[in-house]
């Protein structure tokens, strides 16, 4: 196997041998030190093979006993070398594409950010380029595992993090931690959550600070956590202690009446234009003068859709080096039409489902549906009010001034 290698390396020529007597001149360049070999008949000449190096000395023993040397074949490395330099430019520009091609994948062009609801998408970012992770960072630049070790560390609301990297994407999955809520303890005020009407009060521990028919806004002191001591009116002015203020944990309930209004609309003639989950995704490589598709197929766009396209792009003295990626999602278009009951109702639906998570679980005391909008419009609109009642009392610490 290494003795093929370097004779490829250093040519091989194959010749045939014409004339009479041919064995003469195969004794005569085995006798001078010509290596031959693969020697064949071929009717009257001779066909065999001879290195690069030993080729000029055959020939010679030919020309000097009147025998004729033809070519029929030429390997190795040696008889390439003309290619290559006619082929240099190709050759340097196929290097260079796949050089530039490595060089741009050891990057993070893109960042997908999954699983946070209450931390902002933008502080996880911040935090994770701190780290080394960000749009243009190098791969080889951070540990994935410090990085996350790092953002555990300055995000107390994150219980977990991970760092994907995939090609010139990274992704970042977060879980957020569920805080139990503030449990107070010591002395405080029960004040009001939401603005109302009070209702009913009853006071456990602490001092009314209100009574029923009473307007409140939020915030206001409903049970009052210090508790001045009453007069009593049996005892001498000049034998009664001095009244002196304390302060408890103000208990009890102050239920309110809450107003709700939430408005819904619908259209008679309804026409809107939705996503169909098919997408496809197509990645450029952009070098001086060229814009390559490296994934993504060939595939047309749809008939009606979204692109979304983000591009990062990196100067250099040759030019202008990048990736693109287009992301492209199939849209259709619908259109609907409604009689005035049918666009009433899912106007209401839509004003009730407004409403929903803030009077769950809440006493309805009294509920109104106005139509706001006039026969001849295109646009059916709706208000509803509520009345709820509700125990708007909650803790607060007590802040002394």
């Amino acid at each position: 196997m290494a003795k093929r290698f370097f004779d490829q390396l250093g040519g091989i020529i194959g010749v045939k041998i014409s004339g009479e007597k041919q064995e003469k001149v195969i004794n005569m360049a085995l006798s001078r030190g010509v290596y031959i070999w693969d020697i064949k008949k071929d009717y009257d000449s001779t066909i065999l093979k001879v290195k690069a190096s030993g080729y000029d000395a055959l020939k010679g023993i030919c020309d000097e006993n009147g025998y004729v040397l033809e070519t029929t074949v030429k390997q190795g490395f040696p008889f390439f070398k003309g290619v290559f330099k006619r082929r240099l430019g190709f050759l340097a520009g196929a290097l260079l594409f796949v050089g530039a091609l490595y060089f741009l994948s050891s990057f993070i062009w893109f960042i997908d950010v999954s699983g946070n609801r209450q931390v902002d998408k933008a502080r996880i970012l911040n935090t994770a380029a701190r780290y080394g992770v960000y749009e243009g960072a190098a791969t080889w630049g951070f540990s994935k595992s410090e990085v996350e070790k790092a953002m555990l560390k300055e995000l107390s609301q994150l219980a977990y993090v991970k760092v994907d990297i995939n090609g010139v994407k990274a992704n970042i999955e977060v879980v957020e931690k569920i805080f139990p809520e503030d449990e107070i303890s010591g002395a405080c005020h029960m004040v009001a959550a939401k603005s109302g009407i009070i209702k009913e009060v009853l006071v456990l521990d602490g001092q009314a600070a209100v009574k029923e028919g009473d307007v409140v806004a939020r915030g206001d002191i409903l049970i009052s956590g210090i508790v001045f001591p009453s007069v009593n009116p049996f005892m001498e002015a000049e034998n009664m202690p001095p009244e002196k203020p304390y302060t408890v944990r103000a208990r009890g309930s102050v239920k309110a009446q809450i107003s709700y209004q939430s408005y819904g609309e619908c259209r008679l003639k309804y026409e809107k234009t939705r996503l169909t989950g098919e997408k496809t995704e197509k990645i450029y490589l952009e070098i001086p003068g060229r814009k390559i598709q490296l994934t993504g197929g060939n595939s047309g766009s749809f008939p009606l859709y979204r692109a979304n396209t983000k591009r990062k792009v990196l100067k250099t003295a040759w030019g202008s080096f990048g990736l693109s990626r287009i992301v492209i999602e199939e849209q259709v278009k619908e259109r609907t039409e409604y009689t005035a009951a049918e666009a009433e109702k899912i106007a209401k639906n839509k004003a009730l489902k407004g409403l929903s998570a803030k009077i769950a679980g809440q006493k309805i005391i009294s509920n109104k549906a106005e139509i706001i909008s006039s026969p001849s419009d295109s646009i059916v609109r709706i208000k509803i009010s509520v009345d709820t009642l509700e125990d708007i009392a909650v803790a607060r610490v007590i802040t002394r001034r």
